[in-house]
């Protein structure tokens, strides 16, 4: 449709409301590509590179009549999801480089300085961060109003930036302490969320709390410092925290209880090493710990044929938790479509005010409250 990209001319000549649609409709599309991308694994639809559109004005959203006072939530609505489509863009960033490192060497494309780069988009985060919209300007019933939400955006880029990439033989020991400061972080937030209702799309924040709980099961296991650096008390309360929220979780999403028996395993094999941990056992219960995590991760791999998993490296935890693994988030996707949409009485749908428009256009509607 041509809507990825635009230049000076086409932005002059164009009716300015009609561009600004134009403009929410591409980052609409771009933000809920990369959200896809990132969570199931899969290679973006189209590449950074190959577009340029600037983002929505969030002025041109509210046009009252004279005389009337603008109220201007609108405007920060706007302006929220531009932030939004903005940290899209470092997200997609911050995948590109990491597959890039598995790529075959070419002088065309040659491979980033991974430790500069993430001395360079690091502080991009922070900045994102400093500059969220005000949440005191949203509408009271808006999610930006939420500062949970905002530092759930946050901490998941941070822990997609510093988490077990499977691309690393060696993760260094700053990468795992930011990573499980993030995912400890994390757990926090979605819990928040959980405890006021306020998670938007359930099947995704699941996933989000899943791989946070790993990323902390992983540190625990990996690193004596993180272990010596966290209080026993504070790790096992955080673990106990993902558990709960996991539960609560499945109770209207099944596609949770899975994630919820496993990491229950998981985080009780872990409480109770942390709890008696003798230096002379730790290899032995490590080497017991892994096989027993290729045992669980094994009930996340599709029936189907066909499968992306590679082997036993989908069993391998650091694999788990890098940003390829398809088996896990697909299988959330599939467990959150509705599998019995072609039994509902389709003519039903005629039933329904014209205010409400089409199933497609409620769909949208529904996509707009992310």
């Amino acid at each position: 449709m041509g809507l990825h990209w635009e230049n000076e001319g086409q932005s002059l000549s164009t009716d300015p409301d009609l561009l600004y649609d134009r403009r929410r409709l591409w980052y609409s599309a771009y933000h809920f590509d990369r959200v896809l991308g990132i969570t199931l694994g899969r290679p973006f639809g189209i590449n950074d590179e190959a577009t340029l559109v600037k983002l929505p004005n969030p002025w041109r959203t509210t046009r009252p009549p004279l005389g009337h006072n603008n109220n201007n939530f609108d405007i920060h609505h706007q302006r929220a999801h531009n932030h939004l489509f903005s940290m899209a863009k470092l997200e997609s960033e911050i995948k590109h480089v990491q597959h890039s490192q598995s790529w075959p060497l070419k002088v065309a494309y040659p491979k980033p300085n991974v430790a500069a780069w993430v001395q360079d988009i690091h502080p991009r985060l922070q900045e994102w961060y400093s500059t969220i919209p005000e949440t005191s300007k949203a509408h009271p019933s808006s999610i930006f109003a939420n500062q949970a939400y905002w530092d759930t955006i946050y901490n998941k880029a941070i822990l997609l930036l510093y988490r077990p990439n499977a691309n690393a033989q060696t993760q260094p020991a700053e990468a795992l302490s930011m990573s499980h400061k993030a995912a400890c972080s994390l757990i926090s937030n979605i819990k928040a969320l959980q405890r006021e209702g306020k998670l938007d799309v359930l099947w995704k924040s699941v996933h989000d709390l899943f791989m946070a709980g790993l990323t902390v099961i992983y540190g625990l296991w990996q690193s004596k410092e993180i272990r010596e650096l966290n209080h026993l008390s504070s790790s096992i309360s955080t673990l106990q925290s993902c558990t709960s929220t996991l539960s609560a979780m499945s109770e209207t999403f099944h596609g949770a209880t899975s994630c919820r028996d496993i990491f229950d395993t998981l985080s009780s094999v872990t409480t109770e090493w942390l709890v008696t941990n003798d230096a002379e056992k730790v290899n032995q219960n490590l080497v017991e710990f892994e096989k027993q995590v290729e045992e669980l991760m094994q009930q996340f791999q599709p029936s189907r044929e066909g499968s992306f998993a590679n082997g036993n490296m989908a069993n391998d935890m650091s694999t788990m938790l890098s940003t390829d693994n398809f088996a896990f988030g697909e299988m959330l996707s599939s467990a959150a479509q509705w599998h019995e949409f072609q039994d509902i009485d389709m003519g039903m749908l005629g039933q329904f005010p014209p205010a409400m428009g089409s199933a497609s256009d409620m769909n949208l509607g529904l996509y707009s409250l992310m």
